[in-house]
């Protein structure tokens, strides 16, 4: 099969664009999963109600209402945070 010069600039320019905007959403992907500190307000209260997993999918939705439990979550599934030195 022959190509011709105008077929082959447009399949290296349709390769090379291709490329830069795969490059572009792995750097715009990376950027997004850095770390981001989350501040919470916490009490003693946080640390008295300790939540288990929901057993049911009504256990579950009720829960999303509760602030406690969503920052139960927010504190056991964060990064450990770095030491800045």
């Amino acid at each position: 099969m022959k190509l011709n010069r105008g077929r082959l600039v447009t399949l290296i320019l349709v390769f090379a664009s291709a490329l830069a905007l795969a490059l572009i959403l792995v750097s715009h992907r990376a950027k997004a999963q850095e770390h981001v500190p989350v501040h919470m307000t916490t009490d003693w209260s946080n640390r008295h109600m300790i939540y288990s997993a929901p057993s049911t999918l009504a256990q579950a939705w009720r829960l999303q209402a509760e602030p406690r439990y969503l920052q139960q979550l927010l504190r056991r599934n964060s990064a450990p945070s770095r030491s800045a030195h």
